[in-house]
């Protein structure tokens, strides 16, 4: 009965972010200041150190060669979530490497273990991939599971991207529980010289049942200053909406980056998160330029 509850209690909360989707497997929506301030509309941007989560085709357009990044929140007071990535690109080709673990007080601990290739196909895009390993102890007890995320990113031009996802091809098994397949497009388009980007996002489920709706804006107001707003819409339920803000600043090749999730219940998050690139410390050619990097 006490499993019972707290997964009842985790689940729901999960399921109230709006981009924790179907399962207890939180790492299937994404994480990250930069996108969450933008109400999680990122497939067609994905472009910092949680680019994998969102679309993994997006590490072969990453304006840096070599590069750390992370995340960490406490949502609504009750999910620590925290993620480690790195990555290195090489020519037309990136891998990455990822670890992700949510804490909900002593009864749940999930681990994510990620690898990411992702390629680009001439001038038509990039392609990327995902190989997860989940693992989760829930009241005790223990289970694992492989998935598998699958992504484009297609530049329709120089201003405008499209980005399409599958998350956990085919079902992800975990124990007796499921995590079915999630699907999600992204558009954005960027202006003013790349000073203002706009994005939307939707994602559905594998009956192409809504899961959520997301668009956001981005305007750097000063050079390495830029300031974000978001709204989301989880199950497309516009009576369920909430808001997002956030900033992010750039400094030495550091980029931090800050988001306030504005849901009334079961309350506020602060998401903080960072992307170090190294190219300073080891020159490399420059890469080209992808949509709106």
């Amino acid at each position: 009965m006490k499993r019972l509850a707290v997964a009842v209690l985790l689940v729901g909360v999960l399921g109230m972010v709006g981009f924790g989707y179907e399962g207890s497997i939180v790492f299937q929506g994404g994480h990250g200041a930069k996108a969450l301030g933008m109400g999680g509309a990122f497939c067609a941007l994905a472009d910092d150190g949680t680019a994998a989560l969102w679309n993994p085709a997006g590490l072969a357009l990453m304006g840096s060669n070599i590069w750390l990044g992370g995340a960490t929140s406490n949502l609504f007071g009750m999910v620590g979530y925290q993620y480690i990535s790195a990555g290195y690109k090489f020519g037309d080709y990136a891998v990455g490497l990822a670890w992700g673990n949510a804490t909900a007080g002593t009864q749940y601990a999930g681990n994510l273990y990620m690898g990411t290739v992702g390629m680009k196909i001439g001038d038509f895009g990039t392609l990327g991939a995902n190989l997860k390993y989940y693992s989760e102890t829930l009241a005790g007890d223990t289970a694992s599971g492989f998935g598998f995320d699958l992504g484009f990113l297609v530049p329709l031009t120089p201003e405008i991207a499209i980005g399409i996802v599958a998350k956990d091809v085919g079902g992800t098994t975990v124990a007796e529980q499921t995590v079915v397949s999630t699907y999600g497009a992204g558009l954005a388009v960027k202006l003013l010289d790349g000073a203002l980007a706009l994005a939307a996002d939707v994602a559905v489920d594998g009956g192409f049942n809504p899961l959520n709706l997301g668009a956001g804006i981005e305007f750097v107001v000063i050079e390495n200053l830029a300031v974000r707003a978001g709204i989301a819409v989880p199950e497309i339920a516009f009576t369920d909406y909430y808001f997002s803000v956030g900033a992010g600043f750039a400094i030495a090749g550091l980029t931090i980056d800050a988001a306030y999730v504005l849901k009334d219940k079961p309350g506020e998050s602060l998401v903080l998160s960072a992307t170090f690139s190294f190219d300073e410390l080891f020159p490399a050619a420059t890469p080209e330029p992808g949509p709106g990097r």
